[in-house]
């Protein structure tokens, strides 16, 4: 059944929320980053220096920053991170809280911590600012927003190389890193509270890998463009659970993962429980893939390639427990070219749809043009264990070597005159409550059962080698 979603026309930032106070985990700073902070600062030397001997970590005391001072710490943490970046040395935060009002990094920077040590924001501006730079290192400390305050916690502009790692976040009214234009890495950072995790807009060779990602009120990740392109971000091996879409809208949040016009990201292996809308959702991005994720609990579609968007794989992924499993659409928008293969999908169920009210969903999963379903186990849904078109919306799909277990029906086809072709061949239907293969006049029954041969199968479907049961 076809979804009807507002586009997002924009590559701007969702506007910021009213004041909100949100629900954190209570994640704790991560400890045990010696080693860490060492290879950081020794990467950061050798940038600096052109060579691989591991500056020294000088103690941030040294520049007259105090732990749990109620003062600004903001200027004297700019003039440390010059100081140390200059002698190809790195800047150590002992435990404690530190007051920021918007620091701005210079080129080179290494700011570490062990554990304990979180930088709070002081004012509504991010508390750590870079932009135009080669190389930033940050490791080990917290960051921890102020109500009311809907500026990004960390924001980071034309940075060829970021390195953001096991930091810690536990609360923002805005955007906990806002990174545009950057390249690098997001890594093993515990992100809990934040209006939206990770905005990453116009990216340059980023990956996104290992993160803890929970209770966010609008979305997870966000890869953007500001018109589309090439992007090659990695979102691999993350958890994301618990996304709200506090905003509300049709599908613009309540995401873990949600692409927007970027192209060639892939989003792999990573875990995705309880989010409003989808896990994970491709809107306008060409050749994308969605590989091998873990997925449960949606209020809308789990796996989502939507709008103007030409080749999305979407393979090798469990999708349980969504009010449809996987949907590529809008054909009428140019969203063309998809390989569906290898998928388990259960569970789909119906619900209301949030612009018209109507009971729609319930499908395992759906297809309009110029794609291949193929080796797919589909169970337990209220509608159609596959949807092929809406309406007029078809085009070249074949759905082929799928078992079908349980569904209201097995295939529901759209049978509207002017529809494409559509191939259905090789598989297994068991169980299926009304009919294993229907025609569909938009949402409407137009045929009885066509597998059998009590009525006559349109001349665009072909069917061969299907079994029911």
């Amino acid at each position: 059944m076809r979804m009807k979603q507002k586009q997002i026309n924009s590559g701007q930032s969702p506007a910021q929320p009213d004041r909100r106070r949100l629900l954190t985990a209570g994640l704790a700073v991560p400890t045990g980053l010696v080693a860490a902070a060492g290879a950081l600062a020794a990467g950061a030397g050798a940038a600096q220096a052109g060579s691989g001997a591991s500056p020294m970590l000088r103690d941030a005391r040294e520049f007259g920053i105090r732990p749990d001072s109620e003062a600004d710490q903001a200027p004297l943490l700019e003039a440390a991170l010059r100081e140390t970046t200059r002698s190809g040395a790195g800047l150590h935060l002992p435990p404690g809280r530190y007051l920021v009002a918007e620091a701005r990094l210079p080129d080179g920077a290494t700011l570490v911590a062990g554990g304990g040590a979180v930088l709070v924001q002081a004012a509504d501006a991010p508390i750590l600012h870079g932009r135009d730079l080669a190389h930033v290192r940050l490791a080990g400390f917290g960051l921890e927003g102020a109500s009311g305050h809907a500026a990004p916690l960390l924001r980071l502009e034309q940075v060829t190389d970021c390195r953001l790692l096991e930091i810690a976040v536990d609360g923002a009214a805005g955007t906990a890193f806002d990174l545009s234009g950057c390249g690098g890495l997001v890594a093993q950072c515990a992100i809990s509270g934040a209006r939206i995790a990770v905005f990453a807009n116009d990216s340059s060779g980023l990956a996104v890998t290992g993160n803890l990602i929970r209770d966010c009120s609008d979305n997870g990740i966000l890869v953007w463009r500001a018109s589309k392109g090439d992007d090659g971000t990695r979102v691999h091996g993350n958890r994301i659970e618990r996304i709200g879409a506090a905003s509300g809208g049709s599908g613009e949040y309540g995401n873990a993962v949600n692409i927007f016009r970027a192209g060639g990201v892939i989003v792999s292996d990573n875990v995705i429980r309880e989010c409003a809308f989808s896990a994970i959702r491709n809107n306008a991005g060409d050749r994308v893939q969605m590989i091998g994720n873990n997925c449960a609990d949606f209020g809308e579609v789990g796996l989502f390639t939507e709008f103007a968007f030409e080749g999305c794989v979407i393979a090798n992924n469990i999708v349980e427990r969504a009010a449809n499993g996987i949907v590529s659409t809008n054909l009428n928008d140019t969203g063309r070219l998809a390989v569906i293969a290898g998928n388990i999908v259960r569970g789909s169920f119906r619900r209301p749809d949030p612009l018209t009210g109507e009971i729609l969903y319930g499908n395992g999963i759906y297809a309009e043009a110029d794609a291949a379903v193929t080796g797919n186990v589909v169970e337990d849904v209220e509608a159609a264990g596959i949807g092929l078109g809406y309406g007029p919306y078809l085009r070249d799909v074949s759905a082929a070597n799928n078992v079908l277990r349980d569904c209201g029906y097995g295939f529901a086809v759209s049978v509207v005159d002017g529809v494409g072709r559509v191939q259905i061949t090789g598989n297994l239907i068991s169980g299926a409550r009304e009919a294993a293969i229907i025609g569909l006049r938009w949402t409407e029954p137009a045929t009885g059962e066509l597998l059998n041969g009590s009525d006559t199968v349109p001349a665009h479907v072909l069917l061969s080698g299907n079994h029911a049961h």
